[in-house]
């Protein structure tokens, strides 16, 4: 059984939108807050990981299904479980509850190892997974289907510069980025009577500092699908009235 760890945490005002909910930029971003302290706990901290192997972890993919967002001030308890990993992925689940341990978001992730020099991704290696006691299977879960980029040749396009602030520590563009880009193509007034119920993003490529974001976007009565730079990144979301 893999180890479960769960942290309180309050919503700050900066991580807040214009109708007091969690942004899911900011779910995407303290969720990996988590998975890190729960990893520097078992001693595989980003800094082990690093030094010991020259390599660090990268998220490839989220698929995030929410009841309700989090509110301004609400106190939360953030859970997480890295559940299982074959020879090249990692799978870990992440739900958002609420005081009454009603799950408000769950966030399922899956995770490869990459080498700090040539970027490429490598076999995950039983002695760094150990602690978290997650199942070890030669299943690998099925990627959600996007639309293909040759979809988007005449969709409303947004162009967006990469910036100094927009990078992580490991050089490239922060994961939460990417739904941020994605979303501002919503107009304001759909958002006031919208919100995401599912959420899926899948992370092709790197993007780095320098390069320019052309975010395409195909807006139907309840769903967007956004392309990233030709795949570099694709984003789906379903979207509820309220």
């Amino acid at each position: 059984m893999s180890l479960k760890y769960s942290e309180k945490y309050q919503v700050p005002f900066y991580e807040s939108d214009a109708f007091k909910n969690m942004k899911i930029s900011s779910l995407l971003a303290v969720a990996l807050q988590i998975s890190g302290v729960q990893s520097t706990k078992l001693d595989r901290s980003d800094v082990w990981v690093a030094e010991h192997y020259h390599l660090f972890w990268a998220v490839i993919e989220y698929e995030l299904e929410i009841t309700r967002l989090p509110k301004f001030s609400e106190t939360i308890t953030i859970e997480t479980e890295a559940t299982s990993y074959n020879k090249f992925f990692c799978y870990r689940n992440f739900w958002f509850k609420d005081a009454a341990g009603n799950v408000l978001v769950e966030i399922k992730s899956t995770w490869v190892l990459m080498d700090k020099e040539s970027r490429k991704v490598e076999r995950v290696l039983d002695e760094i997974v150990a602690p978290y006691q997650s199942e070890k299977t030669s299943r690998i879960l099925r990627s959600h289907k996007f639309a293909k980029k040759d979809t988007f040749e005449n969709a409303e396009l947004m162009s967006y510069p990469v910036r100094f602030s927009d990078l992580d520590m490991n050089g490239h563009v922060n994961n939460a980025k990417y739904y941020d880009w994605a979303s501002d193509m919503i107009d304001f007034d759909f958002r006031k009577n919208h919100q995401p119920k599912k959420v899926y993003i899948k992370y092709n490529h790197e993007v780095l500092y320098g390069s320019q974001i052309d975010a395409k976007m195909l807006l139907t009565e309840l769903s967007s699908q956004h392309n990233i730079n030709d795949d570099s990144a694709q984003v789906e979301i379903v979207w509820e009235k309220i």
